[in-house]
């Protein structure tokens, strides 16, 4: 019956002739008594394990890691994205390892979603933490703060310089100063004319500022005068 046909084994199936009779016996990878023949569902078994698909072909079957793993001969391994480099992370962004997959999380001072990272502006969005008497200034991922001029610190915490104290003012050795916040004062002292960093001596003589007596003689010195009582008058001047 093999030979000539005339058997009702499964295509599925071989057929072996005996005397007076045949046997039918379904092929590898199928189940049934041969005139009969199904797959056996191989994947029934869940033979490729968890984070794979199996695939059934053939009587056997083949193994379909999911997105973000890796097929080691037996299992289905995660891919860490992060230290393979096969992420797409902004070069701003830190990468972190998932089952399967990955997450990108920009570094502080930047925005976005770790695959796009853009700088922030500290001094600009008034995130900083400058000193009032601070400026700030901008720079890739972080920011500067520089006090100002008349005072010293870390930026972040700056006091007044007492240029009058330090001796680091440039008023006239006849004037006097007088400190400010983040700055000085110059002003000439009494007798003397100028803006503080440049005195002269005011001639009240010549000028006609002075209070010397009709009858006294009015001599200048540095910074005052004189008054003396002429020849003949006793007083003061």
């Amino acid at each position: 019956e093999c030979e000539s046909g005339s058997h009702d084994c499964h295509s599925s199936a071989s057929c072996f002739n005996s005397p007076g009779s045949f046997q039918c016996v379904c092929e590898a990878g199928y189940t049934g008594d041969g005139r009969n023949c199904t797959v056996i569902d191989v994947c029934l078994s869940n033979p490729c394990g968890a984070n794979a698909s199996c695939i059934q072909q053939d009587g056997s079957f083949r193994c379909s890691c999911g997105t973000g793993y890796t097929w080691n001969g037996s299992v289905c391994t995660d891919v860490n994205e992060c230290e393979s480099g096969s992420h797409d992370c902004h070069s701003s962004a830190s990468c972190f390892n998932s089952p399967g997959s990955f997450q990108c999380v920009c570094e502080a001072g930047y925005t976005g979603d770790g695959r796009n990272c853009t700088d922030v502006n500290e001094c600009e969005s008034g995130s900083h933490d400058c000193h009032s008497s601070a400026s700030c200034f901008n720079s890739p991922g972080s920011f500067q703060c520089v006090c100002e001029a008349g005072y010293t610190g870390d930026g972040r915490d700056c006091t007044d310089v007492n240029e009058c104290e330090s001796g680091s003012h440039d008023c006239h050795s006849s004037a006097s100063c007088f400190n400010s916040p983040g700055s000085f004062q110059c002003v000439c002292e009494a007798g003397y004319t100028g803006d503080g960093r440049k005195c002269t001596d005011v001639n009240e003589c010549v000028r006609g500022s002075h209070d010397c007596h009709s009858l006294a003689s009015c001599f200048n010195s540095p910074g005052s005068f004189q008054c003396v009582c002429e020849a003949g008058y006793t007083g003061d001047g």
